[in-house]
């Protein structure tokens, strides 16, 4: 026993006087960097496909303290509704909603629908998930101009590809309560391919109904000049050939009851942040709030002179600990591309989802899904809201990813826009194409 006793001593000593490397605490705190060298403090705050990244030196992170809460930086609807939607719905055994007043399927829902979950309810994922959708429904219709940068790790920066995201919501924003909706719309987007030359034109509508039924997603491709119906599982299939399909939006963008659900946990996370600092907004024509051009640019690896590591990693965001909900998902369709998912969200403003982690049918880890946020105000403070900073899709298994950039000085994102939803019509949405 006293020999035991001798050499665990000696270890411990050894260890203190450098001997030995000592054994890292899986924790950080502000001012720290988390590199190859100390990565295990990291351990269990990132999901294991980005730690992998830090621990082969593809990026460092940046630990910080924010100087906002996020969670007083929700948007003034969805804020409201934290109170007047307390109790308010439930979800029925298809997961659909049922007011509780009446029993019945709602005939309008504002702002957020769950503002407790229980993480006891096996319905608390689900609840969740419609509390995100709804989070971004309560800011009225958008338009957000997006650049799709593809990166190979030996190639560097290969291509770059100009598109827009215009969103119109029937449901969750008051102002549109009691508009002409016979077919049950939940939300209208649309995407854009703006340049280049040999894909520009080419059109992604995506029509969301309220209920059970499936989206109806329509594609003009203007090789061919047809307007053509996409199949749910085509919703899987990488957009204009990236290492990102339809349904990464917003980390998830697809039907909720088309996927199996299952609140995996509740943990510390770290998450990235565009800065610490708030940044600005600025009234817009339209009478809504758009980016400012004074906000910071992200720079990426492949821009970064003498840069060692991924080439489409940023380098300068700021990570902050969190408390995270971490979902575990599965689509039901067999002919759907990806197998089981997990989505790291914020456990205080759901709003926020930060990775998702894809694995193929077989259930092998293969893709990366992550994004950034950030807190923005008006100039009197009068309102706020909480707006993604970037957007990444890494494929690890081929070493390539796809670079989304979202609001920078030269690409400023528009919310209170003014759409006509008449131009989200199968009829509008053709003369469009044309």
């Amino acid at each position: 026993m006293k020999s035991r006793k001798h050499l665990i001593a000696c270890f411990i000593s050894l260890c203190l006087i450098g001997g030995i490397p000592a054994m890292v605490t899986a924790d950080v705190a502000p001012g720290d960097k988390i590199d190859t060298s100390n990565w295990e403090k990291a351990e269990g705050l990132l999901p294991n496909s980005v730690l992998d990244w830090v621990k082969t030196g593809d990026f460092a992170l940046d630990v910080v303290e924010l100087d906002y809460n996020p969670t007083e930086y929700m948007n003034p609807t969805a804020k409201a509704s934290l109170e007047t939607n307390k109790g308010k719905y439930e979800l029925d055994d298809e997961l659909l909603f049922v007011d509780k007043a009446t029993g019945e399927f709602p005939k309008y829902i504002q702002g957020i629908p769950f503002p407790e979950v229980d993480e006891q309810d096996p319905r608390a994922a689900v609840k969740l998930m419609y509390n995100r959708f709804y989070d971004g429904y309560s800011m009225g219709s958008i338009y957000l101009p997006f650049t799709a940068d593809w990166v190979g790790r030996n190639s560097g920066l290969e291509r770059q590809v100009m598109c827009s995201w215009e969103q119109y919501p029937l449901d969750g924003y008051p102002p549109h309560e009691g508009k002409k909706n016979k077919e049950g719309y939940e939300r209208f987007a649309l995407i854009r391919v703006l340049a280049p030359f040999d894909i520009k034109g080419t059109n992604i509508l995506l029509m969301r109904y309220r209920g059970a039924k499936m989206d109806t997603t329509l594609a003009y491709v203007p090789a061919i000049r047809r307007v053509r119906r996409m199949s749910p599982a085509n919703r899987s299939d990488a957009f204009i050939g990236s290492d990102c399909c339809v349904d990464d939006a917003w980390c998830f963008d697809g039907k909720v009851v088309a996927f199996d659900w299952e609140l995996g946990g509740k943990q510390t996370a770290l998450f990235p942040f565009l800065d610490t600092k708030v940044q600005m907004l600025e009234k817009n024509k339209h009478g809504g709030w758009s980016t400012s051009k004074s906000i910071k640019q992200i720079e990426y690896g492949h821009e970064k002179e003498g840069w060692q590591g991924a080439p489409w990693l940023p380098t300068n965001l700021v990570w902050a600990k969190r408390d995270a909900y971490v979902i575990k998902m599965k689509p039901k369709d067999p002919y759907y591309n990806y197998g089981p998912h997990s989505l790291w969200l914020d456990a205080e403003v759901n709003v926020m989802t930060f990775w998702k982690v894809i694995h193929d049918r077989a259930d092998k880890y293969w893709k990366t899904v992550w994004y950034s946020w950030q807190a923005y105000k008006s100039p009197d403070d009068s309102h706020r809201q909480l707006v993604p900073g970037s957007m990444l899709c890494v494929d690890d298994r081929v070493g390539h990813a796809t670079i989304i950039g979202f609001p920078e000085p030269d690409r400023v994102w528009n919310y209170g826009w003014k759409l006509d939803p008449n131009d989200y019509t199968l009829g509008g949405f053709q003369k469009a194409c044309k």
